[in-house]
């Protein structure tokens, strides 16, 4: 690669993806795209197939939309800033993605091979001068904060119809993939030179992890200000403590949970 011209962070899902986004896009003033690249909804529809799984599909809840709505939204999200970032390929740029191949298959019907080959994405992002940034959190507050997450109402995309449904769903379904995506990044990353950040770090030392990811990038950073409190910069649907365990899962969950902690 090249001297960068930006970044492309690839974010475990509820790991602070909206928190570095804002963050990076207040302090360099470059929008942030999401995804690596920008498909319509029918490409999107095609990746769903064959559709649900059945354990997810059965405690949706009733204002869950269907994957045809879901297509529409997750589209205008893809298409976001991104006409502005495409009409300069050496221009400064920031992507973030989940690294999946497909985020609404993994939504829809989690499984470890959609997980992105790191190698792959690094590929993408060393093909536009970008360099490859890894943001990722305690497996167990990636799974309390996905629980209320999806039970709550916030998603535009996926609503479960209770959070005990949820959390049992994160348990068992959702979280062994990314504790599989979080161990194969870190296993990867020395050897292809992505920075890994976790957002425990990131929300302890704000002012040194952006300008540690600006810096690979080659972005813009001004250093005043940095320090400023993080919670400036939290989405909406941000939720900061594990305490939420005691109202979402078993003892039993609880375990698994951290078993599967230990071995991302």
């Amino acid at each position: 690669m090249s001297t960068p011209r930006g970044i492309c962070v690839i974010s475990v899902p509820k790991s602070g993806t909206m928190f570095l986004s804002r963050y990076l896009e207040k302090r360099t003033g470059i929008a942030v795209v999401f995804g690596l690249d920008a498909v319509g909804p029918p490409g999107l529809r095609r990746q769903l197939q064959p559709g649900w799984n059945e354990e997810i599909r059965g405690v949706r809840a009733a204002c869950s939309p269907e994957l045809e709505v879901m297509t529409r939204r997750f589209a205008l999200m893809l298409a976001r800033n991104r006409s502005q970032a495409q009409r300069r390929h050496d221009a400064p740029a920031i992507v973030s993605d989940h690294g999946f191949s497909s985020f609404l298959r993994f939504l829809v019907d989690p499984r470890v091979e959609d997980i992105q080959p790191p190698q792959e994405v690094c590929a993408w992002a060393a093909a536009r001068d970008l360099a490859p940034v890894f943001l990722h959190r305690d497996l167990r507050d990636v799974a309390s904060s996905l629980a209320h997450f999806l039970a709550s109402g916030k998603s535009f995309l996926v609503t479960i119809r209770s959070l005990e449904d949820a959390a049992d769903l994160v348990a068992r379904l959702y979280a062994p993939v990314l504790a599989a995506q979080m161990r194969l990044w870190k296993q990867e990353a020395r050897a292809l030179g992505v920075l890994c950040v976790s957002y425990e770090d990131l929300m302890a030392q704000p002012a040194r992890c952006i300008q540690e990811i600006c810096g690979r990038g080659g972005l813009p950073c001004e250093a005043q200000g940095l320090a400023a409190a993080p919670e400036n910069y939290r989405s909406w649907t941000y939720r900061a403590r594990r305490s939420d365990w005691a109202n979402a899962f078993s003892s039993r969950q609880q375990s698994a949970l951290r078993e599967l902690a230990v071995m991302s």
